[in-house]
């Protein structure tokens, strides 16, 4: 593709545009490298460059991205905050015998409302998932700057897809399904969260996970990709 353009225009076109493209990208690498920015992350001294960097944060955000949408629709599936109140009521029909119109009344759903399709819980459960996306992304990027401000490291981090999965079908349980409340839950894993990030800062996390077998850790990643996979299966309803 890139010869029949350059013969459309003359290969003497191309071998300036080549040589333009290099020269401004050695000069914003350079312009990079000796700003404060530059020095503060070293890129000098890692032998690396501005223009790579950006390379490797574009391929690692498009790795990553799909988290944002899968990590919502899960947690969405525990039910959130929503509840029984935010079914929309039944309507009945009935007759009345005096009148030749029928009268509608309006009776609380029970608790199979939330398996069973109902607008009022669906709405819920959509405001719940579009919350989740932005609480996805937020966090997302605040873990990402502290790892690079901070740590001075080039290390995306993201929510995790199989501690989602068993905070939502285990824990909360479908649609709120599960023995622990929604927001006990969310205590909790508040609670493991404070407890990982000691461990991690005592390097006592680093010991730990030397002690778990290599098969078992490279059929937990294969396992987690398959359940990854199914869960997009299900939303493209194949």
């Amino acid at each position: 593709m890139g010869r029949e353009i350059c013969s459309m225009f003359g290969g003497g076109v191309c071998i300036r545009l080549g040589e333009w493209w290099t020269r401004m990208k050695k000069g914003l690498n350079e312009a990079v490298s000796n700003s404060k920015v530059g020095k503060y992350f070293k890129l000098e001294a890692r032998k690396s460059s501005f223009t790579r960097e950006l390379r490797a944060a574009t391929a690692t955000f498009l790795t990553m991205a799909y988290i944002i949408t899968v990590n919502a629709t899960i947690l969405a599936d525990s039910g959130g905050t929503c509840s029984i109140t935010d079914c929309t009521p039944l309507t009945m029909h009935l007759s009345d015998p005096s009148t030749p119109h029928s009268s509608l009344t309006y009776t609380m759903p029970g608790p199979d409302c939330k398996i069973k399709p109902n607008s009022g819980y669906m709405n819920c459960l959509s405001k719940i998932k579009k919350d989740l996306i932005v609480a996805t992304a937020l966090s997302s990027m605040i873990a990402c700057f502290a790892m690079g401000i901070l740590a001075n490291l080039p290390l995306a981090l993201a929510p995790g897809m199989g501690v989602n999965a068993y905070f939502a079908y285990n824990l909360v349980g479908f649609h709120g399904s599960g023995s622990i409340k929604y927001e006990t839950a969310l205590a909790v894993a508040l609670v493991e969260g404070c407890a990982f990030l000691l461990i991690a800062a005592i390097g006592l996390r680093g010991k730990l996970a030397r002690l778990i077998p290599r098969p078992v850790r490279l059929a937990t990643a294969a396992g987690i990709g398959l359940f990854i996979a199914l869960q997009a299966f299900r939303l493209m309803k194949v």
